[in-house]
């Protein structure tokens, strides 16, 4: 078994085995952590306002219907489509909040510097929930349906919209950073909370 010696690392450093080429070891900075959490924040702000805010208001013939993120789920369920709404329920709400709020938590204790209980475990979730925070997909789902129902009525967007467009980018780029050996290895070392 072969050992490398454990160093401070300078920014953009990491440590590899000289075999395979692994990564043993990432250059982590508190500050990086800081903005990542910061950007969680503002996620879970985003996640709010577009489950509160109306997305458009759909238009046919002097008749209106204004629709929030729920109302595609609730009308989905009530003409009989169940499991396509649970489906869009988890997916674009249940499932997003938990990896966010997950997320949000783990991010917190690293950079309070303490270990907060359950950090581990929420380490897994948010590595399995990372494919089904589906916002993005969400959000294309969302224009392409605008084009289809622009042929039938008059389409408004309104300020959910926005929302969601900014939390569709916030999570791509969440995505993008999300680095779970990096994330167990700023846990480990942290203290243990005592309150």
């Amino acid at each position: 078994m072969a050992t490398y010696h454990n160093r401070a690392l300078q920014p953009g450093e990491e440590l590899l085995c000289r075999r395979c080429g692994k990564r043993l070891k990432k250059y982590c900075d508190l500050s990086s952590l800081q903005a990542a959490w910061a950007l969680v924040t503002a996620s879970v702000i985003f996640l709010g306002m577009a489950n509160y805010s109306p997305l458009m208001i759909f238009d046919v013939s002097g008749n209106t219907q204004s629709n929030l993120m729920i109302t595609g789920v609730t009308s989905l369920f009530l003409q009989g489509y169940w499991p396509l709404a649970l489906l869009v329920f988890c997916s674009a709400i249940v499932l997003p909040s938990v990896h966010l709020l997950s997320l949000w938590y783990l991010l917190a204790g690293c950079c309070l510097k303490k270990r907060l209980p359950a950090m581990e475990s929420l380490l897994n979730l948010v590595e399995i929930l990372t494919p089904w925070n589906l916002i993005p997909v969400f959000a294309v789902s969302m224009v392409a349906a605008a084009v289809k129902l622009d042929q039938v009525g008059d389409i408004e967007w309104k300020e959910g919209t926005s929302w969601i467009a900014l939390l569709a980018i916030s999570s791509l780029i969440m995505i993008r950073l999300f680095d779970k050996k990096m994330m167990s290895e700023v846990i480990a070392s942290l203290p243990t909370c005592r309150w």
